[in-house]
């Protein structure tokens, strides 16, 4: 009984899977099977079939796919989504440029790109003909028939105008039928480095130099004449004024004619002078533990250097108008000096708007004084203190090893330096601080006076 039951389910298994084949078979058919779009040429084909592809879609419209065809979507894809095809058929396009016929097969439709295919480079005034007529390059030409194209390139001059460089493209024949077009015009006495009537060929190189009214302007006096040369010197070659010995032209004899055709001459003579310069010596500074902090004393005293110079004075139309030193000799070599830099601390006491001090170094400062009103009511300082009077802002050099330092400023009183500032350049500088209620301004030079106790650490040299 157990053996017949197993028997049994086998079987309903079978039929079961047998069944869903044919269900996804079914499914299959009905998905790719139905009502395509498809765009042959632009031309719109409606149809109704059975594909898995958009190549049989083709194929049920009677059409044969060649490997230069455009297809959307691809030919061979499956699952596609697109219920439209759009088919553009490849054709024979033929290029004619002069004896010489490319041949394409090809569904490409814009005319730029098919010379492109064909090796051939565009540039302006190139012109493309199409059953005779001019055609836009950028416009696509109608799709499905043969096309005979005829390219016809445009002729190249390579332009020279007293050495500015231009080209220009033309379908003229000759060199003066080119300028003409051009809008460039031509004088008798222009020098042309090839004739008017010279044909044009695929690439043409031509140099103009027109000529010009010429004026040599010299020592008050001034010559005029025309002349087509390229050059300043032999512009005054062809008026008969040549340069001689250190005589110069403006601009130079090798630059070309300037355009408004003036040039001067200068005369030039040249005077030697031998002169003697002291050259200056460079000190060096050590620390002396023996002097006062702050001091400074010679070691080793400094010696100039002797150096002897030729000068070249330079006389243009009699005027002096350089001095061009040559050399220089060393006569002798500057020595340098050692200067000491005292690092003693010696504490002194003063007495000062009735208050005596002790202090251990003092230094000449600028003073300005801020108050919170100043800093927008802000009231904290860099140190974390309040500001308030006796606060005391210098720049960050000073604060970074002056940080809580007690003072002295004589008509402020003592403080402490707990605050930086932005300063006061190539000065010594300090912000006295005040509260808003008795704030006082300072822009005046003072006394910063250094109280005991002596830090552990001192620069020898204030930053």
């Amino acid at each position: 009984m157990e053996s017949f039951l197993n028997k049994t389910n086998r079987k309903t298994w079978r039929i079961i899977a047998i069944l869903m084949v044919v269900l996804g078979a079914c499914l299959i058919v009905l998905q790719f099977y139905g009502q395509y779009t498809l765009i042959v040429n632009g031309e719109v084909h409606n149809l109704r079939t059975l594909a898995f592809t958009p190549r049989q879609v083709a194929q049920a419209a009677g059409l044969s796919l060649q490997p230069e065809d455009r297809i959307w979507p691809e030919a061979d894809a499956l699952n596609f989504v697109s219920k439209t095809i759009i088919l553009t058929q490849s054709r024979q396009v033929q290029i004619a440029q002069g004896e010489a016929i490319i041949s394409l097969q090809t569904a490409e439709r814009f005319p730029a790109n098919l010379l492109a295919m064909a090796g051939i480079t565009l540039y302006p005034a190139d012109r493309l003909l199409w059953n005779g007529k001019v055609i836009d390059w950028a416009e696509p030409l109608p799709a499905g028939k043969p096309a005979l194209l005829q390219f016809i390139p445009a002729h190249v001059l390579e332009l020279s105008i007293d050495g500015n460089e231009m080209t220009l493209f033309t379908q003229q024949r000759t060199v003066g039928a080119a300028l003409w077009e051009a809008g460039i015009p031509l004088q008798p006495e222009d020098r042309l480095s090839i004739p008017l009537e010279t044909p044009l060929s695929s690439t043409t190189e031509l140099s103009l130099t027109r000529s010009r009214p010429v004026k040599v302007v010299f020592a008050g006096s001034q010559l005029s004449g025309f002349s087509a040369a390229e050059t300043v010197g032999e512009a005054l070659a062809d008026l008969g004024f040549p340069l001689q010995y250190l005589d110069y032209a403006i601009p130079s004899e090798n630059e070309p004619v300037p355009v408004d055709g003036t040039i001067r001459t200068v005369n030039v003579r040249e005077e030697i002078l031998l002169e003697k310069e002291e050259t200056a010596y460079q000190n060096t500074y050590v620390e002396d533990p023996n002097a006062e902090l702050d001091s400074v004393s010679v070691v080793v005293p400094g010696q100039v250097g002797l150096v002897v110079t030729r000068t070249r004075i330079r006389l243009e139309d009699g005027k002096e108008v350089a001095n061009v030193t040559e050399g220089p000799w060393k006569a002798s070599d500057p020595q340098d000096g050692v200067l000491g830099r005292g690092t003693k601390v010696v504490v002194r006491t003063e007495t000062i708007d009735g208050e005596t001090i002790e202090y251990w170094r003092k230094v000449t400062v600028y003073a300005t004084s801020y108050a919170p009103q100043h800093l927008g009511g802000d009231n904290r300082t860099a140190s974390g203190m309040i500001l308030t009077k006796g606060i005391i802002a210098v720049r960050t050099s000073w604060y970074s090893v002056m940080q809580f330092q007690p003072v002295y400023v004589p008509g402020y009183g003592r403080g402490i330096i707990a605050d930086t500032g932005g300063g006061i350049d190539g000065r010594y500088w300090i912000d006295l601080g005040y509260d808003d209620s008795n704030y006082v301004g300072w822009h005046y030079w003072t006394t910063l006076y250094f109280l005991t106790p002596v830090p552990a650490y001192i620069p020898t040299v204030l930053p």
